[in-house]
């Protein structure tokens, strides 16, 4: 077989470019309004105080624009249709600062492949006006043939400014009419540009008309109000319901519950106009939105704005508004669409929360003075508003001078208060998260304490220990409170003060315990506001015992033993289990070490040692929670080891680590044949016992922040849902 065969039956071939062209043309003017905002912005870039459009069929047999702008010199005319030739634009880190409409040097590009264009233009220093016709992105002859022909310009008379004719749009791309709808819905949605347009753009008068009516269809002067703008494009009903927004964010200003103030986020200026809680309207309005100046579709923005309103109107009702955003050009991106019709920013959450709060005042602020058809009416929402003031306990004083601020509804902010709603825990499952990248280990000070220690205590446990039931000791709290004045334990506090994790403790003052992950890791889930949250409890409950041992100190509650224990019998598991990898001080020893201290031990700490070496009291934190008794050898056998009693701060603060790992709950395999109940009661603990003290009175320390992993929030599932 030939070399020839090969090519003949090749199923890919490269595109020619002319094809190419057409192609990225028809994706860019999908329809005839695309290709006059394109050319409108042109125009308003051009510094146009005027700009007219005439339309035939809908823009499809002929699309002319006529501007009075700077106009373009002779000598740009050849690069006009140039594809990515542009004035705007030089390299692409000028994105970033871009003050312009046109950037990409596309749009007249585009226009030129799938039309017959023409432009008619004259700078004031020129005494001609100048018409050029265009064909492929190229000058071409007033026939539109191609020609090897040098065609130049042709000087004509004509006033200043620039008028583009679009001819026969689409005529090469038979395939784009099926996607249009009728000539009277395509002007309409031309109309409809230009009115976005003439209700933004106010140093600039427009008029738009069809070919060959003497009627404008639209038709605005420059620098007119922007109530009389929007009364000559959406009409009088709903310019007569117009509330004006203008506002520069204080540089203090609540930027968002991220906790950013305005000034960091960027957005520089908010104008615009909404329409007022009379504005009764059962049609939807689509809202004019731009974006330092760019005709765009923010739709997060459009949803936030929306729900306010449906708190102020009846069910049924729309509103209309016009928002226009002035945002730092480098925090803002316009090239991600072929249309450029939408954009993304930065802060863009915070940055509507923002704005959404202004409009909520503001409408909240005229409320009063709605129209309503019947007096019943006027009763009800005067009973709502009691209702309100109740609920929310505002000051009578207060509430007669001014109305109580309305919540409006906004879905995915929203937090779940019905108790008999289904919970999350039955969608939790074992297994969830790997608990090799949560594990941590935390040691603190000269004490040595630290959850690995805990989780190595039940290898020093025996049976013996495991036969301590509850009938085994005695909870008592009867003790006169002590004023503490030791300079170590106020040294400690304002220790752990200036540890204060603040924005971490703010999360914690609100959580709302959901469930158990992992109980062999000690991870589970909590609820803070519309986020949820994974957590080592360990980690956490470590620094809660420690700061609760801290708080009380020397007002411990008294857990009494019915029947004194040995120190030495309670040693004893440790000797039997040791394998000679670590070395072990001697029993005695540590029992001497702890005795020489009884004093001190009973009276800060409420650990009582009798005559005969027996331990018969500990400290109780809590009245609802017990220590893990099975820890009480490896609890004592610390207390005479650890703890560097040469100094009194750093014992103290020994002693309380101890304490505290004395009450943290040890894992377990909920697999095990006991390990539901133990889950249940855990579980239980820390839902109506241990959060609720959290939530009251824990400060979270900057070590947690590691420990503590946002796993969701409601606002990024609602926008992964929207997605699908």
């Amino acid at each position: 077989m030939s070399m020839s065969g090969h090519h003949t039956n090749r199923k890919i071939k490269r595109l020619d470019e002319s094809v190419i062209n057409r192609i990225a043309a028809g994706e860019i003017i999908i329809q005839p309004a695309n290709a006059l905002k394109e050319m409108l912005e042109n125009s308003i870039d051009a510094k146009a105080t005027n700009i007219e459009i005439v339309v035939k069929e809908g823009g499809l047999k002929l699309l002319q624009i006529t501007d009075n702008g700077q106009g373009i010199g002779k000598d740009d005319l050849p690069l006009l249709c140039e594809r990515f030739a542009t004035s705007k634009l030089t390299k692409f880190e000028d994105l970033e600062s871009l003050a312009t409409y046109g950037f990409r040097g596309e749009a007249l590009s585009s226009i030129s492949h799938i039309s017959r264009l023409s432009v008619v233009t004259k700078t004031k220093e020129s005494k001609l006006a100048y018409k050029a016709h265009y064909m492929n992105g190229k000058l071409s002859n007033p026939s539109f043939k191609s020609t090897t022909e040098n065609i130049e310009p042709k000087p004509i008379a004509g006033r200043d400014g620039t008028q583009i004719i679009v001819e026969d749009l689409f005529y090469n791309l038979p395939s784009r009419f099926k996607g249009l709808k009728s000539k009277s819905d395509e002007f309409a949605r031309i109309l409809d540009i230009v009115g976005r347009y003439a209700v933004h753009t106010g140093h600039v008068g427009f008029s738009c008309k069809k070919y060959g009516d003497p009627l404008h269809q639209l038709n605005t002067r420059p620098n007119a109000p922007l109530k009389e703008r929007i009364r000559m494009v959406f009409g009088s009903s709903v310019a007569n319901e117009l509330l004006h927004l203008d506002f520069v964010p204080t540089e203090d200003e609540d930027g968002g519950h991220m906790g950013h103030k305005a000034a960091d986020l960027g957005l520089a200026r908010v104008s615009g106009a909404i329409t007022n809680a009379n504005f009764n309207y059962k049609k939807k309005l689509q809202p004019v939105i731009f974006i330092n100046h760019r005709l765009v579709s923010c739709d997060p923005l459009r949803r936030a704005v929306n729900a306010v309103f449906q708190f102020f109107l009846p069910k049924g009702s729309h509103p209309f508004f016009y928002l226009s955003l002035e945002i730092v050009p480098q925090h803002l991106d316009v090239n991600i669409h072929p249309t450029k019709r939408e954009v993304r920013f930065l802060y863009e959450e915070e940055i509507i929360d923002l704005i959404v709060s202004r409009i909520h005042k503001l409408l909240s602020s005229v409320d009063t003075s709605r129209k309503f058809k019947t007096q019943t009416i006027v009763t009800k929402r005067m009973n709502e508003l009691e209702e309100e003031r109740l609920l929310f306990g505002d000051d009578s004083a207060q509430a007669s001078q001014t109305p109580s601020l309305k919540k409006y509804r906004q879905e995915n902010k929203m937090v779940r208060v019905d108790a008999s709603q289904s919970k999350i825990s039955p969608f939790l499952s074992k297994g969830v998260v790997d608990p090799e990248s949560i594990k941590r280990e935390f040691i603190f000070d000269d004490s040595t304490a630290s959850v690995a220690d805990d989780e190595n205590a039940g290898s020093f446990v025996q049976e013996q220990q495991e036969e301590e039931d509850d009938d085994s000791v005695v909870a008592t709290s009867q003790r006169t409170q002590v004023v503490v004045n030791l300079a170590s334990i106020t040294s400690l506090k304002e220790e752990l003060k200036q540890f204060v994790d603040k924005s971490l403790t703010n999360v914690f003052n609100h959580a709302v315990f959901v469930g158990i992950v992992d109980p062999l890791k000690r991870i589970c889930c909590f609820q803070y506001d519309v986020k949820l949250f994974l957590c080592d409890y360990a980690a956490v409950l470590l620094e809660f015992y420690y700061q609760v041992s801290l708080h009380e100190f020397c007002n411990y509650g008294e857990i009494e033993f019915d029947e004194p224990i040995p120190l030495r019998e309670l040693l004893e598991p440790i000797y039997k289990l040791d394998n000679g990898d670590v070395a072990l001080v001697g029993a005695a020893e540590v029992i001497a070490n702890i005795v020489a201290m009884k004093e001190m031990f009973q009276e800060y700490f409420q650990i009582s040692i009798d005559q005969d070496d027996n331990l018969c009291t500990i400290p109780m934190l809590m009245t609802k929670i017990q220590p893990d008794f099975r820890k009480l050898p490896f609890f004592i056998y610390r207390l005479g080891t650890k703890i560097n009693y040469q100094d009194e701060k750093q014992c103290l603060q020994g002693i309380l680590r101890q304490i505290a790992l004395l009450y943290l709950p040890e894992p377990f395999d909920d697999t095990q044949d006991d390990g539901a109940s133990k889950r249940g009661h855990i579980e239980n603990q820390l839902e109506n016992v241990l959060f609720p003290e959290l939530r009251s009175q824990f400060l979270a320390t900057r070590n947690l922040t590691r420990d503590v992993v946002q796993i969701a929030d409601l606002p990024g599932l609602y926008k992964v849902f929207e997605r699908c």
